[in-house]
């Protein structure tokens, strides 16, 4: 019966017989890929920096437990106070607090640029993903002068999800 599905599948097609490989393998052209590939790389770019800010926070809470204990009598604070408790002040604040921004706007961020590059434009939702990332490094230097310079840093990221958003949604209620 699933070989009867795939055979009406590929009957009922719009790509054409030679372009197909089989259900199994990617379901974009070579073209669309090509098209997608700008987008794509950026979309692992920013990834890559998701778990670079990641392992900043977790080495971070390492490093604080290794440095604060000074002699093998000094207790020192745990590394469960440090990851989970109140000790959130200096370099362990700002590790969480430059991860787990990123990772609040990760759903809408990435929701909004393919939708973006998908509907719109893949070459410029690329770029839209760099510089994201650009002012997105900032975040910890930033942070650490908190408001209003904190907003040198998230406001352009809120402005590229919004923007992304507006495109789509106009080209959608226009189609």
């Amino acid at each position: 019966q699933a070989r009867g599905l795939v055979e009406a599948a590929e009957a009922s097609s719009s790509v054409p017989a030679s372009s197909r490989k089989s259900l199994a393998m990617a379901v974009l052209t070579d073209e669309a890929l090509g098209e997608l590939r700008p987008l794509i790389l950026a979309t692992v770019a920013y990834l890559v920096l998701f778990y670079v800010f990641m392992t900043f926070q977790s080495f971070t809470k390492l490093f604080l437990f290794a440095s604060g204990k000074k002699n093998k009598t000094d207790k020192g604070p745990s590394l469960r106070e440090l990851k989970y408790g109140d000790n959130k002040k200096g370099i362990n604040l700002l590790s969480d607090r430059t991860f787990l921004n990123l990772f609040e706007q990760s759903v809408p961020f990435l929701t909004s640029i393919w939708l973006y590059g998908v509907v719109c434009d893949a070459a410029s939702a690329a770029s839209l993903v760099y510089l994201y990332m650009a002012v997105r490094v900032f975040y910890p230097v930033v942070f650490r002068y908190g408001p209003p310079w904190i907003f040198l840093c998230t406001g352009p990221n809120y402005l590229v999800i919004w923007y992304c958003l507006f495109k789509v949604g106009t080209k959608a209620a226009a189609s």
